[in-house]
């Protein structure tokens, strides 16, 4: 069964690439010199694309994170650190911001955008240091911060977000984008550097209190940023989740299982998410072959020091609440290849997996008490690892019944 689940992983994946979706969703090209500019998880391949499709002069630069692979022809790759910035990534940033400035008025700019830009873009120089930013982050996330939360935040640290990208392109900017947010808001895809932002400082500040963050270089910064101005910049989601579960949905039921999406936008912790679906395993009548698809973005609240992320989270939180229970077998990720702090996209589990656990000399509720499930799953052999995926469209779960 692990094959099965990992076959309509890769479905969902393949459905939101690149390579797959910009031919039937690219403009036409701008005569002359057209200008390009990419970034995110997805950022390389989506740009690959355009310099294959549209083909002549173009100039731009792409940002994607460190250790991606991948080579362009035409436009400028640089790459920045995800999920915290770095050094080098703010110099690429304000690389991207001048670039972006020096666009001659009026013409027509093609703007790229998937998941992780928020990250990508953060940081620049002149700004908030990426040491003080990656501690106001890591504070906000192991408050318990959501995905909103945190990029109303970041909308006003970065002159980049929020809409600062198309403020400070004197063209036409036409973005298409990859979006990892349930809800697919534009404002909420990269922290939207393209679209107008909604909030400003008052809603960050108040944030920062709330979650924890607001040290005082970052409260500072904040409480000088400008308001927000309107923008008239052009938006297409061309690629999100819900599409992608719909398509491993049928390469499943193509494989004869009874498969169907129980739920796209699951939001909130991922162990609340986990005692609650593990509630339902448990009402849910035996002997009826199935598949449940579920998708969204959870949160983890962080009080360990170990490896791991929301995915992983999560299915340890399902094998802990049914351990011994037989029959079942799951599968939680994170679509881009990378969940949390760790090198892996998630992890499989099944009713045997605490047991198997103990069997090793290992306490696996430790395990999860210390956030260190990337750990546990690695030791069982259960750890699911992908490597950089070209995408971004959010978690992938899928539990699989005999």
């Amino acid at each position: 069964m692990k094959a099965d689940l990992e076959s309509a992983f890769w479905a969902a994946v393949d459905a939101a690439h690149p390579e797959k979706i910009m031919a039937a969703t690219l403009p036409p090209r701008p005569e002359g010199l057209a200008y390009v500019f990419a970034v995110g998880k997805a950022a390389i391949p989506m740009a690959q694309q355009v310099e294959t499709l549209w083909g002549g002069e173009l100039q731009g630069m792409v940002i994607a994170p460190h250790g991606t692979d991948g080579r362009l022809s035409s436009l400028e790759l640089r790459t920045a650190a995800h999920p915290f910035p770095d050094a080098a990534g703010a110099v690429s940033a304000s690389a991207f911001l001048a670039a972006l400035q020096a666009v001659p008025p009026g013409r027509e700019v093609l703007f790229l955008l998937s998941g992780g830009a928020s990250s990508l873009l953060l940081a620049t120089e002149g700004g908030p240091a990426p040491d003080v930013l990656k501690q106001a982050t890591k504070a906000l996330l192991n408050g318990g911060a959501d995905i909103h939360a945190l990029n109303t935040v970041r909308r006003v640290l970065s002159p980049l977000l929020g809409g600062g990208a198309a403020l400070a392109c004197p063209g036409r900017v036409q973005t298409l984008a990859i979006s990892d947010v349930v809800g697919d808001d534009p404002v909420a895809i990269g922290s939207g550097p393209t679209v107008d932002n909604p909030t400003g400082s008052a809603e960050a500040l108040d944030l920062l209190d709330q979650f924890g963050g607001g040290l005082p270089e970052i409260a500072h910064w904040i409480k000088q940023r400008p308001a927000a101005t309107a923008l008239s910049s052009t938006f297409r989601i061309i690629a999100s989740g819900p599409h992608s579960l719909k398509a491993a949905e049928v390469a499943l039921r193509a494989r004869g299982f009874d498969a169907s999406i129980t739920a796209d936008s699951q939001v909130g912790l991922a162990d609340d998410n986990a005692l609650m679906l593990a509630e339902r395993v448990r009402r849910r009548p035996a002997g009826r072959p199935q598949v449940w698809l579920m998708g969204g973005e959870v949160d983890v609240r962080v009080s360990g020091q170990g490896r791991g992320g929301r995915n992983v989270q999560f299915a340890a939180r399902m094998a802990q609440a049914l351990d011994g229970i037989p029959a079942w077998q799951f599968l939680a990720a994170d679509t881009d290849g990378q969940d949390g702090n760790a090198p892996n996209a998630g992890a499989f589990c099944d009713g045997t997996s605490w047991a198997r656990a103990r069997a090793l000399g290992l306490d696996p509720d430790a395990y999860l008490d210390n956030n260190d499930t990337h750990s546990l799953f690695e030791a069982l052999g259960d750890a699911f690892i992908t490597g950089p995926t070209g995408t971004n469209v959010n978690d992938f779960r899928a539990l699989a019944f005999d």
